[in-house]
């Protein structure tokens, strides 16, 4: 487990009241709770766009290789991987 750190935030009255009612209704244990949940969600958005990210600058590596096929020999390719007939469309 890490090492936990406190820090300190400034929030607006706004924000304060909105964390506090989440953790009220017991959508959180505690607004440490919430905001620890929150930067989660963050850091797990970034790294999946990251992923993303990666993903499709292999897509446009191979278009600049030439490592292409026409369309329907790309969509015959995944109907045949996932067992699907043309007529059963």
């Amino acid at each position: 487990m890490t090492e936990s750190v406190k820090v300190t935030v400034t929030l607006d009255a706004d924000t304060q009241d909105f964390i506090r009612d989440k953790v009220e209704h017991g959508s959180f244990a505690s607004t440490s709770d919430y905001i620890e949940t929150v930067i989660q969600q963050n850091k797990d958005r970034e790294r999946a766009r990251q992923r993303l990210d990666a993903e499709l600058q292999k897509g446009l590596d191979d278009v600049r290789a030439g490592r292409v096929l026409p369309i329907e020999e790309a969509f015959a390719e995944v109907r045949q991987r996932l067992g699907i007939t043309k007529s059963s469309r």
